[in-house]
């Protein structure tokens, strides 16, 4: 059966507006409308992408908070400067600070950073941005200024379709079972997390966002919060599910469905390692890598947790990890960047990872509109069958 594809009536006869089509994906992936593509018909210079954004900033937040996530491509973007002003002119409220970031960037402007300096290897799970705080950016935005030599691709997912996508047990345990995130960050590490703020001023942002923590004696820091992941969007109604990375098992999933980027060796691994072995190895490896100083015994690494009635906590099984990450991946929209893209995402509705790559690769990102998820409602979900 063809898939119907619908499409807004355009706010102007200078663009064309159109989904992704199959081949210009890396995969032919079950979603078909996102994200929606914005491009010009002829004059396609910065300043007729300023003019067009500024003149009708409303109706293109509109299609965001409708499909999830918009991209104008082909437009003549060049800088971080260019990027910020886009989504001044879109009237996003954009923060000037990345406080609880796991990954060392680089800031560009005020408000505008590297997406990531994480090693070309990895593969960067799908996840909400900040989703282990209450206080989370609603547009989360990127800029490709320099496109990638091989890969880099930035998956992104509608993750009220992975919630559908799960047996009904996995939904039932989403719905009703709080997340719990527990990071200990080694003093040393802090400055990354927290962008150089003082003790106190961490301490009072903790305070204000309701977290259990301590300091511990060499001043490295622990902290933890409890949120359940699903909730609904406060402008569009839709479910929302508040992704992060649960399991390396769930992440063995897109390893394995990209294995052939990588030499024998790695394929073998990532195909073929039984899973307590490679839970291990992979364990072992994540605190080798999130370790700046081979003295700390520690890491920053984020913990993942549900936490059941009697206030105990608990790992997702291996079926279910399995499962999530199958689940990611068969919704994933996964496109080259081309340079010059702007892609604009509700980070609440939409996630988004990061695919291996060969270097250069420079990707910008903003992020704001920031919202406190403990304002939000749950919807209901009872049946556990």
């Amino acid at each position: 059966m063809k898939i119907i594809q619908k499409l807004p009536n355009s706010v102007s006869s200078s663009i064309r507006l159109r989904f992704l089509s199959d081949r210009e994906k890396t995969i032919a992936g079950a979603e078909k409308e996102l994200p929606l593509v914005i491009e010009p018909v002829k004059e396609k210079s910065f300043g007729a992408l300023t003019e067009l954004v500024r003149d009708n900033s409303d109706w293109f937040n509109q299609q965001r908070d409708t499909y999830g996530a918009i991209l104008f491509r082909g437009f003549e973007v060049e800088n971080g400067t260019q990027f910020e002003s886009i989504l001044e002119l879109l009237k996003i409220k954009l923060a000037s600070y990345y406080h609880f970031g796991s990954a060392q960037r680089v800031r560009i402007t005020d408000k505008v950073f590297t997406s990531s300096e994480a090693s070309p290897d990895l593969i960067l799970m799908p996840h909400n941005e900040l989703n282990m705080v209450p206080v989370r950016p609603n547009i989360l935005a990127f800029f490709c200024q320099i496109q990638p030599a091989l890969y880099g691709e930035t998956p992104i997912i509608n993750t009220e379709k992975i919630f559908n996508g799960l047996s009904s047990s996995f939904q039932y345990q989403l719905a009703n079972f709080p997340q719990k995130y527990v990071r200990f960050v080694p003093e040393n590490l802090l400055d990354i997390v927290f962008e150089k703020l003082s003790r106190e001023e961490i301490t009072e942002m903790l305070q204000n966002g309701g977290f259990n923590f301590h300091w511990e004696p060499d001043g490295s820091l622990y902290f933890e919060c409890s949120y359940i992941p699903l909730f609904t969007h406060p402008r569009t109604g839709k479910v929302c599910l508040g992704l992060s990375t649960f399991d390396c098992l769930a992440t063995r999933e897109w390893y394995q469905s990209i294995a052939q980027r990588y030499q024998l060796g790695k394929r073998l691994y990532y195909k073929w390692l039984p899973s307590k072995l490679y839970k291990i190895l992979e364990q072992r490896r994540t605190v080798k890598v999130t370790v700046e100083d081979n003295s700390q015994q520690r890491s920053s690494r984020l913990n993942t947790y549900f936490v059941n009635e009697e206030g105990k906590s608990f790992k997702l099984r291996e079926a279910q990890a399995s499962e999530l990450g199958k689940t990611e991946w068969k919704n994933a929209v996964v496109f080259p960047w081309k340079q010059g893209d702007i892609l604009v995402i509700d980070n609440l509705q939409v996630a988004h990872g990061r695919l291996n790559t060969r270097e250069p690769r420079k990707i910008l990102t903003a992020f704001g509109d920031m919202l406190d998820i403990r304002n939000m409602k749950s919807p209901s979900f009872q049946n556990a069958n």
